[in-house]
């Protein structure tokens, strides 16, 4: 199989520009590297639009299209890890988990979370707790950009996502719980049965109004005073925690 050696070949600068948010917007697609992610997305029943291997690296199984192959330096130009990748795959944005029409279950609501680390590690703790949707307020990072895709470390392909302007418009019909370092409800005190929509807000502007307007309750989560606050990502994971295991006690 003939080897790719020119940074000209039209599919190397595809896969290029979909480091840019707008790039990926427009071209309907995303980058993933990694045989982890790679084999996650074909596990999930993603569809790839192309692939991309390292010379000399064995093709993966059943992705269903003929790679690329790329001289390693070459690949690495466009690889968005610092150590370089030895797969690339493309996958359709259309082809990921879609939204539930209706939340029966627990929802994740995140208000203006910009970092894309924070986005993708909040993705795999609705994975681990059994969310049905990450819903994404804006302005908020992409979670199919490169670091949210290596944070999320496979959720992306199996948790739905949903991005509005303000999530205090998403599922109107349910029950919307807010974490804020200064609410008066002990989170441990919260009633997470039934559908409910958990919100968090961005670490340095905090929740909207329009989410305090509509919340059933404001709560915090207790801890010490040798830190002024948590991580949203920890945040988040400790609420999913808590909220997963009073929903799994009835």
């Amino acid at each position: 199989m003939d080897v790719i050696r020119s940074a000209r070949n039209p599919r190397l600068q595809r896969v290029r520009s979909l480091t840019r948010p707008s790039g990926r917007r427009d071209a309907g697609v995303f980058a993933i590297e990694g045989e982890d992610l790679i084999e996650a997305a074909r596990r999930a029943g993603c569809i790839f639009e192309d692939l991309l291997v390292r010379e000399e690296t064995p093709s993966p199984q059943q992705v269903g299209l003929t790679p690329l192959v790329v001289q390693g330096d070459l690949l690495d130009t466009i690889s968005a890890l610092g150590s370089g990748t030895r797969q690339i795959g493309v996958v359709r944005t259309d082809s990921l988990p879609q939204a539930p029409r209706v939340l029966t279950g627990l929802g994740l609501a995140l208000c203006g979370v910009g970092d894309p680390g924070n986005v993708g590690t909040l993705l795999r703790s609705a994975a681990a707790f059994d969310a049905d949707v990450v819903v994404l307020g804006a302005p908020g990072a992409d979670p199919t950009g490169p670091k949210a895709v290596r944070a999320a470390m496979g959720a992306t392909f199996t948790v739905p996502t949903l991005s509005l302007d303000d999530v205090a418009d998403a599922y109107l019909d349910v029950r919307l719980v807010a974490l804020d370092g200064k609410g008066e409800t002990d989170i441990a005190d919260v009633d997470f049965s039934g559908p409910v929509l958990l919100a968090l807000g961005a670490e340095r502007d905090g929740l909207p109004a329009s989410v305090r307007r509509r919340a059933d309750v404001i709560c915090r989560i207790p801890q010490s005073d040798r830190a002024e606050s948590l991580n949203v990502a920890a945040a988040g994971a400790v609420a999913l925690s808590l909220a997963y295991r009073s929903r799994s006690r009835g």
